[in-house]
């Protein structure tokens, strides 16, 4: 079977890998978003899809980098005859004219309907089910509404973003051989709107956290432990990010930030409702350092209010 990747992170990567090495696929070529400035010195960051390409050495397999799926850019994939088209993350919205090309196959990182959109695994994680999934749909030109041809799902044991990811990048993969390899003997399955939700992008302003519930904000750090991180807004104008968070309890009161322990490793601040342990923290501008730490250079004391 001949086919072509559409995929841009290392979610895509994960699960494309598995597809490579199965010798009933014939990659033709890799579709990624082009390469984009990174860090301080705005160096230029090959896709993860791309260096994995490069580190394997698969010269064979044709690398694409379009800046627009245009028409020109259409009729070049359509001149390498695919059979199929695999899509996870490409991170562009596909034109109707790209998907006759060939069935394309989507894989998403949610139990559609729910959570179509560009953050389903961190919407999962905020949201805390019972269970954690991916599905396999035969795209069409509406957002993640295309017929469903298979998913799997994982029980929720307390995952975080980058656990998640690595686990069901792994359903993923044998998600996307089984779906390919049985593409015709599939009936679809079709997705009702009134079932769906959406998510957008992730936005940096989405890490700020309110030390009311701690249990929310435990569930966002799960979600956002990559980036942005939580962070709270400090009284002295500054923000400050919390890592290594672990829930204590979720019943208790307390004033927001109260700090209720210290000891050697960590910190265990309080909310109007349960309290956190944080092992590390960073004020906006400085290294991330032992809670602890923090805590003796700002001379607080138990009692007092995390700022």
């Amino acid at each position: 079977m001949k086919i072509i990747l559409a995929g841009t992170p290392s979610f895509a990567s994960a699960v494309f890998a598995p597809l490579l090495e199965d010798c009933a696929f014939e990659v033709l070529a890799l579709i990624c978003q082009p390469d984009k400035p990174f860090g301080r010195k705005g160096e230029l960051k090959a896709p993860h899809t791309k260096e994995m390409l490069i580190q394997k050495n698969l010269k064979h397999i044709q690398i694409l980098q379009p800046q627009s799926i245009d028409s020109v850019f259409i009729e070049s994939i359509r001149d390498l005859k695919p059979d199929m088209i695999l899509v996870v993350a490409y991170g562009k919205i596909l034109p109707q004219a790209f998907l006759d090309i060939a069935p394309c196959i989507n894989i998403h990182a949610s139990l559609l309907p729910q959570w179509r959109g560009a953050s389903p695994i961190q919407q999962m994680l905020l949201s805390q089910p019972n269970f954690f999934g991916i599905s396999a749909m035969r795209m069409n030109a509406r957002l993640d509404s295309g017929e469903i041809l298979g998913f799997s799902y994982l029980a929720n044991t307390g995952q975080n973003f980058t656990l998640l990811c690595e686990e069901l990048s792994r359903l993923g993969g044998k998600l996307a051989i089984n779906t390919l390899k049985n593409f015709n003997k599939i009936k679809p399955l079709k997705q009702y709107d009134l079932d769906s939700s959406y998510c957008g992008k992730i936005h940096k302003s989405f890490g700020k956290v309110e030390l009311k519930s701690a249990k929310s904000v435990y569930h966002a750090y799960l979600a956002y432990c990559e980036w942005p991180h939580i962070f709270i807004q400090s009284a002295n104008g500054y923000t400050l990010k919390l890592f290594d968070v672990e829930l204590v309890e979720i019943v208790q009161s307390h004033k927001e930030g109260e700090i209720l322990d210290i000891d050697s490793e960590s910190i265990v601040v309080g909310c109007l409702m349960g309290s956190l342990r944080i092992g590390f923290l960073q004020q906006e501008g400085k290294a991330k350092i032992p809670a602890p730490l923090y805590i003796n250079g700002k001379r607080l004391k138990i009692g007092d209010i995390l700022s």
